[in-house]
C-alpha cells in the first residue's frame, strides 16, 4: 500500500512540517498519496521561501510566530530582547470596584487576571488594547471584552466607539512597568480616574545579542520588533557589527509610533503590520516580499 501524508487543504499550511501536521484536527486534513505530495511540493511556492527573519519577542511568547513564519518558508532566528517578569506589587486599594478594567497585553492578562477580586471581574466593563489581549481575557473566563477588531495599542482602543469611560468613572489599567502613558493621559484629560495595577516588570533579556556567525555572514531580510522596550533593548544588546547587520534588514513593527522610533535609530523604511498577532505579521512580510518580486 502506498504511504500517505496528511496535509491541510489551504494556502501556506499545506506545506506544514510533518510534526506540525500531526497536531491538526482530522477534520482539517486530507489524505494525499506520497507520489502526489512529492510532485506538488516541487511546484508550490511559499510566501516567505528563503527569507531570513529575526524575531525578538520575549522568551515563551514567540514560539507560535516562529512556527508560523517557518511554515511559510522562512528561516527564523529567535533572539528575545525583552524579558517579562511577574512581580508581587500590591494591587491598588479602591473603595468601590472599578467601572472599567483594561489590560495592555496577553501577559498582563495571564499575570493580572488571577489576582483581581472576583467582584471586580464580574462588575466592571472589560477592555483590551488589541484582539490578542482580548482572546487571552476570554480564555481566562471573561464573557464580554471591548477591543479593536484589528491592530492594537492605545490609539486603537481609544478609537473604538464602545470604549467610552465617562468623567468621574474609574479605569483600572493592568500593565507592566514603563510603557507609554497615552491611554492614561487621554482618559485623565477627559475627567476619568485612571489607576494602574502594575503586575509585571520589563527587563532586558540578555546583556548581548547572540547572533550565530553563520547568520551574520548572510544578509538579514526582516527583523520583527513589536514594542518600544523591545526596540530599546535590541539597540542596547547589539554590538557595532551586529547593529550594522540588523540595519541591512527591513524592520517590521506594529505601529507608526514604533516605525518612527526605528527610523530615528537608523532603520530605513520600516514596515507597519496591521496588528501584533501572528497572522498580521505574516501578512505584512508576505506583502513586502510579493511587492519586490
Amino acid at each position: 500500500m502506498e504511504r500517505r501524508f496528511y496535509v491541510r487543504n489551504s494556502g501556506v499550511a499545506a506545506a506544514m512540517p510533518k510534526r506540525s501536521v500531526r497536531q491538526l484536527p482530522k477534520r482539517c486534513l486530507l489524505r494525499v498519496p506520497l507520489s502526489c505530495w512529492r510532485r506538488w511540493s516541487k511546484t508550490v511556492s511559499l510566501p516567505l521561501e528563503g527569507q531570513r527573519v529575526l524575531v525578538t519577542r520575549p522568551a515563551g511568547h514567540g514560539d507560535s510566530l516562529v512556527s508560523t513564519l517557518e511554515n511559510a518558508g522562512a528561516q527564523v532566528l529567535h533572539r528575545p530582547t525583552l524579558a517579562l517578569v511577574p512581580n508581587q506589587a500590591p494591587l491598588p486599594v479602591l473603595d468601590l470596584p472599578p467601572d472599567w478594567i483594561v489590560f495592555v497585553s496577553p501577559f498582563a492578562v495571564d499575570t493580572g487576571w488571577p489576582r483581581l477580586p472576583l467582584a471586580w471581574q464580574q462588575t466592571a466593563r472589560l477592555a483590551a488594547v488589541g484582539p490578542g489581549t482580548a482572546s487571552a481575557m476570554i480564555a481566562h473566563g471573561a464573557l464580554s471584552v471591548i477591543a479593536p477588531p484589528q491592530g492594537g495599542g492605545a490609539e486603537a482602543l481609544l478609537a473604538a466607539p464602545e470604549f467610552a469611560p465617562q468623567a468621574g468613572q474609574t479605569v483600572l489599567l493592568v500593565c507592566g512597568t514603563g510603557g507609554r502613558q497615552q491611554l492614561q493621559q487621554t482618559l485623565r484629560a477627559q475627567g476619568v480616574q485612571v489607576v494602574e495595577a502594575v503586575v509585571y516588570d520589563r527587563q532586558p533579556a540578555a546583556a548581548q545579542l547572540n547572533v550565530p556567525e553563520g547568520w551574520q555572514q548572510s544578509a538579514l531580510d526582516f527583523l520583527i520588533v513589536t514594542s518600544a522596550a523591545g526596540l530599546e533593548y535590541l539597540l542596547g544588546m547589539a554590538g557595532p557589527s551586529a547593529l550594522q547587520w540588523l540595519k541591512q534588514g527591513r524592520l517590521v513593527t506594529v505601529s507608526e509610533r514604533l516605525a518612527q522610533a526605528a527610523v530615528m535609530a537608523g532603520f530605513a523604511d520600516p514596515v507597519v503590520a496591521a496588528g501584533a498577532d501572528d497572522a498580521a505579521l505574516l501578512a505584512a512580510l508576505s506583502a513586502r516580499v510579493g511587492s519586490t518580486k
